[in-house]
């Protein structure tokens, strides 16, 4: 008895196993690979495209290339604003839905911009001067006040604020010198002191002083912009420390 016992047993468990394994094989709802994405086969070029992303953001196009390897469109948008356009790249794997709004007559591409070279060459120039003219409002050799207090100015009055050697010079005639306090304005002196133009500027330099002796007073008011970064952490922490010292010291009997 004991022979045949183990011999069924050793019989019913393989049948087990073997059942196991077919009703994994045959009613697995998870397959080992999942298929790759079938890419749309419909897109041609010149077809108007409608496409709604993951973000239900719409967009509609003139279909300029279709990649059906990596399922990437190229679509011609038009600009919000008259004679303006815009080229988006789209994966319609991460879109909800997309449909041919109109097939093309033509698969020919058209070209899609032509390139104003001059319009890129005055870009260029206007680009060059701009970098040119930042540059002059960079001062190494000034004070960390002094290039807080110029970069301040410079907020209000791009046009007309240079360096003079340490000083900010405004509008050529107000001139501020270090240590960039109000009583450091002045004004510089005419060249010809007794003209006729001399003596119709004088009150327009008079009302730029006064402007600007407003502005350097609200500069020195507001400690965040008048004690550099460094210095008011430095400050700070010499306070605490001051603090710290005082509370010891009050504690100690």
């Amino acid at each position: 008895m004991r022979p045949m016992d183990h011999h069924d047993n050793t019989q019913n468990s393989t049948n087990n196993v073997l059942k196991r394994e077919n009703s994994n094989h045959s009613s697995s709802p998870i397959s080992a690979s999942s298929p790759p994405l079938t890419p749309t086969t419909n897109i041609r070029i010149n077809s108007t495209l409608r496409i709604t992303t993951m973000f239900d953001n719409i967009r509609t196009g003139k279909v300029v290339a279709y990649d059906p390897s990596s399922n990437l469109v190229t679509l011609h948008i038009k600009g919000s604003k008259p004679g303006t356009t815009s080229v988006a790249v789209i994966n319609l794997n991460h879109c909800r839905e997309h449909t041919v709004e109109q097939e093309p007559n033509d698969e020919t591409l058209d070209p899609l911009y032509p390139v104003d070279i001059n319009k890129l060459k005055k870009r260029q120039t206007e680009n060059e001067a701009e970098k040119r003219k930042e540059a002059l409002f960079v001062n190494i050799k000034a004070s960390r006040i002094g290039q807080a207090l110029f970069r301040d100015i410079k907020k209000t009055m791009n046009q007309v604020i240079r360096w003079s050697n340490n000083d900010i010079l405004i509008n050529n005639c107000v001139r501020i010198s270090e240590p960039y306090r109000s009583e450091n304005v002045s004004i510089d002196a005419p060249a010809h002191p007794n003209s006729a133009a001399s003596k119709a500027s004088a009150k327009g330099d008079n009302d730029t002083k006064t402007h600007i002796i407003k502005l350097v007073e609200k500069f020195w008011s507001d400690p965040s912009k008048s004690v550099p970064n460094n210095d008011l952490t430095r400050t700070k922490s010499d306070n605490s420390s001051k603090t710290t010292d005082t509370n010891e010291s009050a504690s100690t009997p």
